[in-house]
Parts: structure tokens; sequence; C-alpha cells
């Protein structure tokens, strides 16, 4: 194994037990709420939470990788989130937003650092296929956590599942603590007639409308998506789901069985884009692809019975980590390597707003629009972005 392979795999590993805790939640808490001793209007602001401190987090924190060595906000991060999901096991509003909050501040530093690596050991030949196997590990974790969440909570219980978590997540800080190497690069000295274009920060056109395009993904498929999914599959399918008339398994089960499902979906999609787009050289092409085939997918979920909706969470499964993976990697593109710090911590802003206002959103107009209303209001808002993709594909 090359040293930029196992770079790869080590972060990967950390990133994906990162996510136990947090995906586990949003298989669990829409459904089970009073276990975790709070009210069904208070699920959509426990689900924004962590997204909402972020929008204050990320430019910081983007400030700071700049300058920080890796491994120094990577692995206090890890070890931040196992707390986060030890919070999440005691009942009560106040312990939950506080633990949601907590986890906010782990992952803006585990998520920016991980990419921030991937940057590091990367150039323009290579770049699709790191960040897509990043983010391959990343849906890796998104998979394993929604059949731990799912059968682990319906098997033990609600506390003993986050407890477990927590555990699993300090048992990848460690592996960080002891493997992972430092990847940021050594400085070198900045000729004088240089160093303004490094240090003031300029957005160009491209780099503006990635970042706006990063944030319609999350707020869409991310946010609101991910959020109301186990209220889509209640109402088409209804609490227990028999399959072929041999069993039935309950609705958290198979709603963490059907995440893990679309999750091995987008592992494999992100990754093969990652290619496809190093290979073509114009990633907007498949953005482009992405964002129609989204409409397709959300215009399904509104109006299509039991069997057809489970489809389309599989084709938005395909749209979100070849976008994902797409927009991660046109940064890398557009923007100056001295300056890659700052422009991911606005993209993650942007990107963490939309995520944030997602669920609220969601949760807030489903009683007066209803599913089918809140799922036109998001195809209507890709279909009106879609135009500005269409020109980026062409000229750029």
């Amino acid at each position: 194994m090359n040293q930029n392979n196992r770079i790869i795999t080590l972060i990967g590993i950390g990133l994906m037990v990162s996510l136990l805790g947090d995906t586990t939640l949003y298989i669990v808490l829409p459904t089970q709420y009073a276990q975790a001793g709070i009210l069904e209007t208070q699920v959509g602001l426990m689900l924004a939470a962590n997204r909402a401190i972020r929008i204050f987090l990320n430019s910081p924190y983007g400030f700071l990788i700049e300058r920080l060595p890796r491994r120094k906000m990577l692995i206090p991060s890890l070890i931040v989130g196992g707390m986060a999901s030890l919070l999440y096991a005691v009942p009560g509003f106040w312990t939950l937003l506080i633990g949601r909050l907590i986890w906010g501040l782990a992952w803006a530093g585990i998520y920016l650092g991980c990419t921030t690596v991937v940057l590091d050991i990367s150039d323009d030949t290579n770049r699709g296929r790191l960040i897509g196997r990043l983010q391959m590990w990343m849906f890796i974790g998104m998979g394993v956590s929604s059949i731990f969440g799912g059968v682990i909570f319906d098997l033990i219980g609600y506390a003993p599942t986050f407890m477990l978590s927590a555990m699993l997540i300090f048992g990848g800080a460690a592996v960080w603590l002891f493997l992972l190497p430092e990847t940021r690069p050594d400085d070198a000295p900045i000729p004088q007639h240089e160093q303004a274009p490094q240090t003031k920060l300029r957005l160009s056109m491209p780099l503006i409308l990635t970042i706006i395009s990063n944030g319609l993904v999350w707020l869409i498929f991310m946010g609101f998506f991910a959020a109301v999914l186990p209220l889509l599959l209640q109402n088409r399918l209804g609490d227990e789901i028999g399959i072929l008339g041999l069993f039935v398994i309950p609705l958290v089960s198979f709603t963490g069985l059907l995440s893990a499902l679309n999750t091995v979906v987008s592992l494999f999609s992100s990754p093969i884009s990652g290619w496809l787009s190093d290979r073509t050289g114009n990633r907007w092409q498949l953005v482009a692809y992405m964002m129609v085939l989204g409409i397709i997918a959300l215009s399904l979920c509104a109006v299509a019975g039991s069997a057809v909706v489970i489809g389309a969470t599989m084709l938005i499964a395909i749209v979100s980590g070849v976008l994902i993976t797409q927009l991660m990697a046109l940064v890398g593109d557009y923007a100056p390597p001295k300056q890659r710090g700052r422009i991911l911590g606005i993209m993650n802003t942007i990107g963490d707003a939309g995520a944030a206002a997602g669920p609220f959103i969601g949760f807030l107009l489903i009683k007066p629009l209803g599913l089918v209303g809140v799922f036109t209001l998001g195809t209507l808002l890709i279909a009106v972005w879609l135009p500005f993709t269409l020109w980026m594909m062409i000229r750029y």
C-alpha cells in the first residue's frame, strides 16, 4: 500500500466511526423522540442544532487549518465527537441539545480536517478519485451506522446504543493518534510579489457557484430528505413492513437497512464519478446531469407509491454521492492552495446553513403542505438552479 492509499484508509476509518452517533440519531429520533426525553415538535431543532452551530465555526476552522498541523485538529475533534454520543445516551432536552452542539463542534473539525488532508496529497490528475474515495468512506460510515442504529436500537435500547457508539468513536481517535501521519506541506518562502494574492481572499465566479450549489445540495438532499425519510417511509409503508409475506421488519430497522442500502449506492457512485471527471475534465457536466436526476427523484418521492419511493431514495443516493464529490473536487480545482482552508470553511458554512435549515423547514412545512407539498417545493428549488449549472457546463 502506497503512502496516499494508507493515509486515505486511516482518515476514512476515523471518518466512518465518527458518524455512528449522529447517523443513529437520524434513524431513531423522528419516531422514538419520547425515549430521548423530547417532544415531537423539538425533533427538527435537535436534528438541525449541530449544523446551525457549524455556521459560526467553519470559517474560523478554515482559517486555523491553513496554519495548524492536521493532526492537531483531527484527533481532538474525534474525541469530542465521542463525548457528544455519551450525552445522547442521557434522555432530556438540554443534554440532547448540548450533545448536538458539541457534535457540531466536532464534525466541523473532522470533515474540514479530512478534506484538507486529501487536498494536501492530491493534484489535478487524481483529485476527483481521491475525493471520491474520501466520500466513499463517509458513505460506508453512514451505511454501517444506519444498520447499527436501527438494528442495535431494537436489540439493546436507546441509551446503550449511544454508549456503544461513543466507545467505538474513542477507538477511532486512538487509531489516528498512533498511526495517522502529518500531511501539512512544509511552508516554502513566498516571493514578495505573490504575497498579496495569497493573503487576500478572492472568490471567482466558478467558486461562488460551486459554493451555492453545495449549499443547495445539503439543504435538499442531506438536510430535508435525510430528516423526513422515516416519516416518508411511515406514510407510504406503515409502522411494520412485510417482506414477501414471509416476515415483518419494524419501521426503525427498515429505515436503517434502507439507509444502509442507499449508502452502498452512494459508496460506489462517488468514486466512479471522481474517476470519470478526472478523465473527462468537465466536472460541471456531471453536476448538471445529477441536478436533472435529482428533480426526477424528488418528484417521485412526492407522488409515487411504496415500491417506487424506495427506488427514488436510491436515485437520491446516487445524486448526493456524485454531487458532493464533484463540488468538493471543484474547490480543489479553482481555489489557490494557500487559501483552500478558508474557502473550504466558507463552503462548509453555506452547506451547514442549508443542512441546518433543511430539517427545520421540512418539519415546519409538513403539517400545512403535507409530504407531497414539501417534496414539490424541493423539486422546484433544484429546477430553478439547474440553468446555472448548465451554463457552467457549457462555459467551463
